[in-house]
């Protein structure tokens, strides 16, 4: 199953005279549920039903196993036109689209897959993590109860139900549905991740820990996955925990991105020679990486280096000027002037 992560989401570092805090990001969610290999006996769980398959539809899906979206598209629509009910042409059409970037697209195959079959696995998981993304919570939970009633053990819908239902803030529900998810399919990094974002929102930090820690092996080397547990351990202040699982995934890319964030850890356990190392060599690697300048500033100018503080700043607005800390680093120059000049 493929699945979209989360991110590594670059915090909010020291600024002139103090940090501020990143706001939450949004969870990830189990979707884009890929489809079996072109004559698999049984699809996998979350995969599309085995049906009396049309012409178009197998072709098509040669076509996906050999990465060509745009002719796989092109024999789904074919197939679709020729059968409107055909829900294995409608769930593969959304796949496809989805997998080019038609968001849209998707939304409207899969809900017509739906609409043929209402527990067709593979739309269900896909659209209700659509509409999870899309803050839509009761359409996703009610795909999710749907499809659940006939497919119970599959782990995506759990997910999705998950997640939806702490949109909802029932958290009582959406702890069962994790904890479900998780009973099916403990061995994948993103249930984990996810719990662990939900049950750092409710702040009960150390269960999160607890998920987010077992989360951080079975990543291996996922570098996106490994930046989005450090993040969720920056997010509830297990910074001894954050600051080696940004090690881990700069050992294998040194980013600037990473480098930022690994900093914001630092700082919280008080290594500030550390995190301004990282801000150093993130800017030194990466000098076009704007959101690097920002912080080094704020670093600098936490340790009473106004000038080159404020030289950050500026090199941040000539990379970003209309970006939303535009206004705040313009600020903040002006905050490190009054310093200079013992105002």
């Amino acid at each position: 199953m493929k699945t979209v992560i989360l991110g590594c989401a670059v915090v909010m570092l020291a600024a002139c005279g103090g940090k501020e805090e990143p706001k939450a990001p949004l969870a990830p969610r189990a979707s884009a549920t890929a489809p079996p290999a072109l004559g698999a006996d049984l699809p996998p769980p979350g995969k599309t039903e085995v049906t009396a398959m049309s012409d178009n539809v197998a072709k098509g899906m040669k076509a996906l196993d050999s990465g060509d979206l745009v002719s796989a598209k092109a024999y789904f629509d074919a197939a679709v036109r020729k059968n409107p009910g055909d829900v294995d042409a409608l769930y593969y059409e959304g796949y496809t689209a989805e997998k080019s970037g038609d968001k849209a697209g998707a939304e409207k195959s899969y809900r017509d897959a739906l609409k043929v079959k209402s527990d067709h696995e593979g739309a269900a998981v896909n659209l209700s993590g659509i509409d999870d993304e899309a803050q839509k919570y009761d359409e996703a939970s009610n795909i999710c109860r749907n499809a659940l009633a006939k497919h119970p053990d599959n782990p995506s819908l759990h997910l999705n139900l998950a997640i939806a239902l702490a949109g909802k803030a029932d958290q009582p529900g959406a702890t069962k549905e994790f904890d479900q998810a998780i009973a099916i399919n403990g061995n994948d990094p993103m249930y984990h991740l996810v719990y662990g974002h939900w049950l750092g929102t409710w702040k009960q930090t150390d269960q999160a820990l607890a998920h987010l820690r077992a989360a951080r092996p079975m990543a291996a080397d996922n570098i996106g996955m490994l930046a989005a547990i450090g993040h969720e351990m920056h997010m509830i202040h297990a910074f001894s925990d954050c600051v080696p699982t940004f090690d881990k995934a700069i050992a294998m890319k040194d980013a600037a991105e990473l480098r930022t964030e690994r900093a914001a850890c630092k700082l919280g356990a008080k290594d500030d020679a550390g995190a301004l190392a990282d801000l150093q060599a993130a800017v030194a690697n990466e000098p076009t990486y704007a959101p690097a300048h920002y912080y080094l500033g704020g670093a600098l100018a936490s340790g009473g280096q106004f000038k080159p503080a404020i030289a950050e700043y500026a090199t941040f607005l000539k990379l970003s000027p209309s970006g939303p800390l535009a206004k705040a680093a313009t600020d903040k120059i002006k905050l490190c002037n009054q310093k200079l000049a013992g105002k």
